[in-house]
């Protein structure tokens, strides 16, 4: 018994020490972080072959991984949104399938030097008869750098 009370302990007392770092980077990016336009990505949907148990935050650089999550969805009268691989990238939030309506709505993405923050809510509404995997995606401006950029998602 004194054995799982300390590895819950020491687990604990890890998770925290890892959220005190994320805020911290995170308060740190948040320095001096302005907006930059994104464009929202319309008429796709997430692949059936996805497993969407859990939440996935996804930053796609390229065409490949991007199809490998979303195909475009047939809707009448409406293509989906174009994306230049070459100019921009793609930050996307899944959410775990679900029978309750739910949209991920962007409200902001903001950009300071090696950080970009993507900032969204969530709408969650009555419980349907079908099972929906809620997203949201958006389209980026690549830098003009081509470092490495640290993404951080917040709920708003």
């Amino acid at each position: 018994m004194k054995k799982l009370f300390l590895v819950v302990a020491l687990a604990t007392v890890a998770l925290l020490c890892c959220q005190c770092t994320t805020s911290k980077e995170l308060r740190q990016a948040q320095k001096g972080a302005q907006d930059v336009p994104y464009t929202v990505l319309q008429n796709y949907y997430v692949r059936n072959d996805v497993n969407a148990t859990q939440m996935q935050r996804l930053i796609l650089d390229n065409e490949e991984d991007f199809n490998a999550f979303f195909g475009p969805a047939a809707v009448m009268g409406g293509l989906p949104t174009d994306i230049n691989w070459k100019t921009q990238f793609v930050i996307a939030i899944v959410l775990p399938e679900t029978q309750r309506t739910t949209n991920v709505i962007p409200k902001a993405v903001k950009q300071s030097p090696g950080n970009v923050i993507f900032e969204y809510a969530l709408n969650r509404g009555r419980k349907t008869g079908y099972r929906q995997v809620p997203f949201s995606a958006v389209a980026v401006n690549r830098a003009a750098d081509a470092q490495e950029l640290q993404v951080f998602f917040i709920e708003k």
